[in-house]
């Protein structure tokens, strides 16, 4: 049950998805919203432009239908004519042309914003099988195409019938009315049952738009294994990442242990703590160079035999500092008065240890304010 869970894309698509989806370029698309772009620029253009484009063309036609009796006899100005006409006419629908050109781009960057994706470009030779070309046809993306077709299809032939029958009581009166005032009319009456059209366009590319932008979704949904790939990933894989903090954790023990020698003393628990400190009258206050419990602690009073650390056993000190005192920082001011008088005792045993005469005494009887030795306040 467990595996089939983690088989099922029940999950969203993460950014990253998304985004690699794109960088492939897999955007969502609708054809009805490109479709409807153009459509609406085309009788846009032909509302504003059309008569004056009208009145051009037919300039043209008149002029490429009137000829001379020289030009007849004459190829050579034959052809320049026509080459001038079909420049001319060419100027003509250019502005057409192209507004429907930025209507065709324009429509994509709406949905999908730019984009530029190298990797579209490359071949997928999965695209000539047979049998997913077959299971494309009859699949559930296949029926919803198609009855969006349909009802393409009956929405535009309802609204073209009645575009049609609106404007049909003044299209029998054309006939009777001079070419060129019938000829704007006709226009003028095409272009209205032109827009009409058009709205019927953009309400499906309205219906299509967020269905095409479900179903890309869809398609990039993620089973629960892909997820925590993906975490994986993204994060680090957990054993590798506890693997390298273990060998950080190591490092910075080595380095820890490097500076043991070079401390003033080291306070112990005896056993279950131990912390080293280090000062001199270059420092500010007396700083905490290696620090540990049990094992490693065990380790520090060992290199600092080896290395004639001074070790002096304060209990409570020991506590204090192991918890409140961070490693490579200055002791908290509140432990100021305890470490100074460990410190004091520790320059008593080296003057001692030089001219002889009575051993100090081992400080008893420290000042550790209360609340900082763990085990008091426990």
């Amino acid at each position: 049950m467990a595996d089939e869970q983690d088989l099922e894309r029940s999950y969203e698509a993460t950014p990253r998805r998304l985004e690699q989806a794109r960088e492939r370029g897999q955007v969502p698309r609708s054809r009805e919203l490109s479709t409807a772009a153009i459509a609406l620029a085309g009788a846009m253009t032909l509302s504003s432009l059309g008569p004056a484009l009208f009145g051009r063309l037919a300039d043209t036609v008149r002029n490429g239908l009137t000829l001379d009796r020289r030009a007849a006899f004459e190829p050579d100005r034959m052809l320049t004519a026509l080459s001038g006409l079909a420049q001319g006419s060419l100027l003509d629908v250019l502005p057409v042309l192209g507004l429907t050109l930025a209507a065709t781009l324009a429509a994509p960057l709406l949905l999908s914003g730019w984009l530029f994706s190298p990797k579209a470009f490359a071949p997928d030779f999965a695209r000539l099988d047979p049998l997913r070309g077959l299971g494309n046809m009859f699949s559930s993306h296949s029926l919803v195409e198609l009855v969006k077709a349909v009802v393409k299809c009956v929405l535009l032939g309802v609204l073209g019938t009645f575009a049609i029958q609106h404007a049909f009581g003044e299209l029998t009166t054309l006939p009777g009315q001079d070419v060129r005032d019938a000829s704007l009319r006709l226009g003028s009456l095409v272009s209205s049952g032109f827009f009409v059209l058009v709205g019927g366009m953009l309400a499906i590319a309205a219906l299509d738009v967020p269905y095409a932008i479900w179903r890309h979704r869809k398609a990039l949904r993620m089973t629960r294994e892909e997820l925590r790939q993906e975490m994986r990933e993204s994060e680090g894989d957990p054993q590798l990442k506890a693997r390298v903090r273990s060998l950080q954790r190591a490092a910075a023990r080595k380095r820890m242990m490097a500076a043991v020698p070079s401390a003033t003393v080291v306070v112990t628990n005896p056993t279950h703590y131990a912390v080293a400190l280090a000062y001199d009258e270059s420092m500010r206050a007396p700083r905490v160079v290696a620090k540990g419990m049990d094992k490693v602690a065990q380790r520090i009073r060992e290199i600092a035999a080896e290395h004639d650390v001074p070790l002096l056993e304060a209990p409570a000190v020991a506590r204090a500092l192991h918890k409140h005192a961070e490693l490579d920082s200055e002791i908290p001011q509140t432990l100021y008065a305890a470490v100074a008088q460990v410190l004091a005792y520790v320059y008593q045993v080296r003057v001692w240890q030089r001219q002889g005469g009575r051993a100090p005494v081992p400080p008893s009887d420290l000042d550790v304010p209360p609340g900082l030795d763990p085990n008091a306040a426990a």
